[in-house]
């Protein structure tokens, strides 16, 4: 697993890329200093995860987040907050395609914990802004499912599990990884208004009315859908 750290904080990601080595020996990190040098390493080579700073200084107020997922869709993008982030900026960024946070103000077990998440394929959020918090809190909430075990990144959803066919479940993985419906389209090999469809499909099967919603409520839950897959720039352009 390839893993691209955008941090100004050399110590911060020497630590980081620790505690990912002791989750995953296997993970090879990335590093990146700004926003400007995070965008090219991004364009080089394929990446299954990028861990992103909310606050650096050249790429402010989610600047660098829109700039990440402009030039790289498909990557799965983790921010990185040293503050209590708010309720509005968490839902901006969830609308943006971010999939979920790693609050530095937090103790070590909650950080080991937002990073488990994200190799395994699920979105961490923190405590204060459950899905029971946000702006628009979701109708009905499925029952809790079970939070990844401390010895496995590999657990997957089972579709069953949420009452949701196949393909609803892949459609349902892409969305929680942020990605766009067109690169959806491509990836499944199927159209933009059939993916559509099924994305209005899972919002009414989960009772929300946002992909921002859906996102918080797989949070919620601690559902994972496997590591994320790499992502190559040169698929995503063939996509678009």
């Amino acid at each position: 697993m390839r893993i691209l750290l955008i941090d100004d904080h050399p110590v911060f990601r020497a630590g980081l890329e620790t505690l990912l080595h002791q989750l995953d020996p296997s993970v090879e990190v990335i590093h990146a200093g700004n926003c400007g040098d995070g965008l090219r390493a991004s364009r080089n080579g394929a990446l299954n995860l990028a861990f992103l700073d909310l606050n650096l200084p050249d790429g402010r107020d989610l600047g660098c987040l829109r700039a990440l997922k402009a030039a790289r869709p498909t990557l799965p993008v983790v921010l990185i907050s040293g503050d209590r982030t708010g309720r509005e900026v968490i839902e901006q960024a969830l609308e943006l395609g971010a999939m979920g946070f790693v609050p530095k103000s937090e103790d070590a077990d909650a950080i080991i914990a937002a990073l488990r998440s994200a190799l395994a394929g699920g979105v961490f959020l923190p405590a204060h802004l459950a899905s029971g918090q946000l702006e628009h809190p979701p109708r009905r909430c499925i029952s809790p499912g079970p939070m990844p075990s401390h010895g496995s990144i590999t657990a997957a959803v089972d579709p069953v599990h949420f009452g949701i066919t196949k393909r609803q479940a892949e459609v349902l993985r892409y969305i929680v990884q942020g990605w766009p419906n067109k690169h959806i389209a491509s990836k499944l090999g199927i159209s933009v208004p059939v993916v559509k469809k099924h994305v209005s499909d899972l919002l009414a099967h989960f009772r929300v009315v946002s992909r921002t919603q859906l996102v918080a409520l797989i949070a919620a839950q601690g559902v994972t859908f496997g590591p994320p897959e790499p992502s190559d720039a040169r698929d995503e352009a063939a996509a678009s």
